[in-house]
């Protein structure tokens, strides 16, 4: 975008509204939905292709190449955006990380980047150390919280150390996730035995990577939960909800999720939160441990999460929350709204194979089906109000196929004349 419509578009923005969002990374459709609904426009900043965000109403992109090794042109996109904000309604712009590869990125120059915004994400520190998820469990257990039974290996050792109580198969874990996600494909390993465990640690240390030999917590596919929200400086949660990921890939992002009612959670993440002393938009994964009822900590997403539109259906609006919060507009204690009919969200692009097994499996009724729809889930990136990101997948969709039979049908072609 070039400096002079970047700057038309700052200072309508400016004029409507108090102050500006910057959504950095891949994420944030349902971030700018929410803030969308209450009036407020954002600008999205990324180094990736196209996808079903940037077709939102609600939004305008700009695209600068590569971020982490271009973070100089994104810091100067930021300071033009923040001297025209500044200079057309007197604040800042607030900037909302959705990706732990932005997140990274954004630690590495929080002090020139909290120059030029606010943030809504905590500290530089808490970004990194919940980020870093060797050094995580070590937080967890050193203040007593509950987590998953945990070996550390030491950093170079040539043989892989004795998983003790951990009984196979069990989770390798890199300290970064987003790296082993760029490189690999997957966020972590799963070992079913000792020698894939060998491998999966070699791989990580070829790789140069720490890691973490952990259990999978015993329990039900569907006994996995979230607390999340905004909070307030000193850990003091302004709003949240919780979510039950009933469906999700394979050990990551949910892709069927419902609201849930579970009190341990915000007595746990409370304590986590305050002995944090967290500030900004978070997300604590929980799993419940069959063995006792324990709930334990599974990671702390210190951004946006991929369902926070279901938070905003469920009567809590985080993301306009910490946009009030940040934007100096005050903002009042929301606490969660219970609704009569549980609320649902789903990713209908990633969903679709889960959903197909259970299906085949005799592990879901069409009872089950009607029951959902009749809470009128969100449906990603379905939208009545929003309807260019619908429309953008549904296209591109349909050319997709259309390419496939075309493949196809030259294959085939090919194939009766060579018989």
């Amino acid at each position: 975008m070039k400096t002079r419509a970047l700057e038309s578009l700052i200072t309508q923005l400016s004029v409507r509204q108090a102050s500006i969002p910057v959504v950095l990374g891949s994420g944030g459709l349902g971030l700018i939905r929410s803030l969308g609904e209450k009036g407020v426009w954002s600008i999205v900043i990324d180094d990736g292709p196209a996808s079903v965000r940037d077709f939102s109403r609600y939004c305008r992109r700009i695209t600068v190449a590569d971020i982490s090794a271009a973070w100089d042109r994104l810091c100067e996109v930021l300071r033009m955006v923040s001297s025209l904000a500044l200079k057309h309604s007197g604040n800042p712009p607030i900037v909302f990380p959705t990706s732990d590869y932005i997140l990274h990125c954004l630690a590495g120059r929080y002090d020139e980047l909290k120059s030029l915004a606010a943030i809504a994400a905590p500290s530089r520190e808490v970004i990194l150390l919940t980020l870093d998820k060797v050094s995580f469990y070590q937080w967890l257990m050193d203040h007593d919280f509950p987590c998953p039974r945990t070996v550390f290996p030491s950093r170079g050792g040539e043989n892989v150390p004795d998983t003790g109580n951990i009984s196979f198969p069990c989770i390798v874990k890199p300290a970064l996730t987003f790296m082993l996600e760029q490189a690999a494909g997957c966020k972590l390993y799963v070992a079913a035995n000792r020698s894939e465990l060998v491998s999966c640690c070699s791989d990580l240390s070829e790789r140069n990577m720490k890691y973490v030999i952990q259990e999978i917590v015993p329990g039900r596919d569907e006994d996995q939960f979230s607390l999340a929200g905004y909070c307030r400086k000193g850990g003091d949660i302004a709003g949240y909800v919780m979510t039950n990921k009933l469906r999700q890939s394979h050990f990551g992002a949910g892709t069927f999720v419902s609201g849930a009612h579970v009190p341990p959670l915000l007595t746990l993440g409370r304590r986590l939160l305050r002995d944090l002393d967290y500030q900004g938009i978070f997300e604590i994964e929980f799993r419940k441990d069959e063995r006792d009822g324990t709930y334990r900590i599974i990671e702390l997403n210190p951004r946006c999460w991929s369902q926070i539109i279901l938070a905003t259906r469920m009567g809590v609006n985080v993301a306009y929350q910490a946009y009030q919060d940040l934007a100096g507009m005050g903002s009042g204690r929301q606490q969660p709204a219970l609704p009569a009919a549980k609320k649902y969200w789903v990713d209908i692009e990633r969903d679709l194979g889960n959903l197909k097994r259970k299906w085949s499996q005799g592990d879901y009724s069409l009872s089950k089906v009607l029951s959902v729809m009749s809470s009128i889930p969100v449906v990603e990136p379905f939208n009545l109000r929003d309807p260019g990101p619908g429309l953008w997948y549904l296209k591109r969709k349909i050319a997709r196929k259309l390419a496939k039979r075309r493949t196809g049908g030259l294959s085939r072609q090919g194939g009766r004349s060579l018989s």
